[in-house]
């Protein structure tokens, strides 16, 4: 047998050995953290009219949905952008990995590509980033696996719960109430496309700071939807001309930080993954009641320190002393049963974490004034 011959087919066993190789330890592969898909979720606080007070999360602001609730256009739109093929596919798609492997051979250099949904989900959950042919390889063998472990619907449940989309918003229910306010049932076609456009770079993408590069890229996705046959010219038309309204609020969203500072003090030992777990706690703070009383105490501050300040004059010292250490406290009960309406641990929560209507110590004198005042209203003496 030639040596150029012998050559070949022993290149050819150990090719076929090192892909069997791979294709072993990616079969033996633990799945776990994928198949039973348990992720960190932000836990919510509402108020006694179940409105929002405050997002409390740890590393990742993630609101978890349920396939069911994820709208059939959305996972048009993700499909095709991403993977046309999606429920046609066993996990891998090798004619896209061939135009990929072209790509690779074409420029010399690895580039990223041909990677299904499925693939996707794994090198974000399994794996890593790294552009190695190893890494790739492993994807792919992990990729048949998972296709035979989950549905279709569950694999794309995950991967819509788990992509980042920026502005540090995970998964797609969480951006769509942080960028346009709505649940996703109430997107129009155009902030959806907006939203699958996001998965390709977050941060450039990121609506909140490079809105016309988003809508560039969304129109391409619409553009494809059409070309696919899943709108039609009409709903492309619409959806084009739409310029979406975009929020670029805080993630907490906090809108009494001293009481909810309150409620994770009272929980943190009775609930171990309070930051991850996904609560929603209900409580019976009154937000209409809580402005009404920032306002209040900072007007009352703004009286109080004017007429102190014109008290010192002009000795510049005291002065100074006086605004950096002179602030105040207000909380509000119901009446009957106790219950916090709003609290005001101080003036300015950004200059002072410190809570004046809980933690400071008073003397007897002051802490039994608001019971002698309360009989006394009660008597009628108002």
């Amino acid at each position: 047998m030639p040596f150029v011959l012998k050559s070949l087919l022993f290149l050819a066993l150990s090719l076929t050995l090192v892909v069997l190789g791979f294709a072993v330890y990616a079969f033996n592969f633990n799945t776990d953290k994928l198949v039973f898909y348990k992720p960190k979720l932000t836990t919510q606080i509402f108020d006694s009219k179940n409105r929002l007070v405050a997002n409390i999360f740890s590393n990742e602001h993630r609101l978890f949905v349920p396939f069911q609730d994820i709208p059939p256009r959305l996972v048009e739109a993700i499909v095709a952008i991403e993977d046309t093929v999606f429920f046609e596919h066993y996990g891998v798609n090798l004619d896209a990995i061939s135009r990929a492997f072209y790509k690779i051979l074409k420029s010399q250099k690895a580039v990223e590509g041909g990677s299904t949904i499925t693939q996707q989900l794994i090198k974000n959950i399994l794996l890593s980033s790294e552009k190695t042919l190893k890494r790739k390889l492993i994807e792919f063998f992990i990729a048949l696996k998972i296709e035979r472990q989950l549905s279709k619907e569950a694999i794309l449940e995950r991967y819509l719960n788990n992509i980042y989309l920026g502005h540090g918003y995970y998964g797609v229910k969480t951006a769509a109430q942080g960028y346009f306010k709505k649940d996703l049932a109430n997107l129009t076609l155009k902030e959806i496309a907006i939203l699958v456009s996001l998965p390709q770079a977050p941060s450039r993408y990121d609506p909140t700071n490079n809105l016309d590069l988003v809508l560039k890229r969304s129109s391409i996705v619409l553009s494809r939807m059409k070309k696919l046959g899943w709108i039609n010219e009409t709903e492309l038309k619409l959806a084009l001309q739409e310029v979406p309204m975009v929020y670029n609020e805080s993630l907490s969203q906090n809108k009494a930080p001293y009481f909810v500072d309150m409620v994770i003090r009272e929980l943190q030992g009775k609930l171990a993954n309070l930051k991850t777990g996904g609560y929603k706690i209900y409580t019976t703070l009154d937000l209409d009641i809580q402005k009404l009383s920032d306002q209040a105490l900072a007007a009352g501050h703004r009286q109080a320190l004017d007429k102190m300040i014109k008290k010192l004059k002009q000795d510049q010292d005291k002065i100074e002393h006086l605004k950096k250490n002179f602030n105040g406290a207000a909380i509000t009960l119901k009446q009957d049963t106790g219950a916090i309406l709003a609290i005001n641990g101080g003036v300015d929560y950004g200059k002072s974490f410190f809570n004046r209507a809980i933690q400071s110590k008073r003397q007897v004198g002051s802490s039994i004034k608001p019971f002698l005042y309360l009989q006394a209203f009660n008597l009628g003496y108002a």
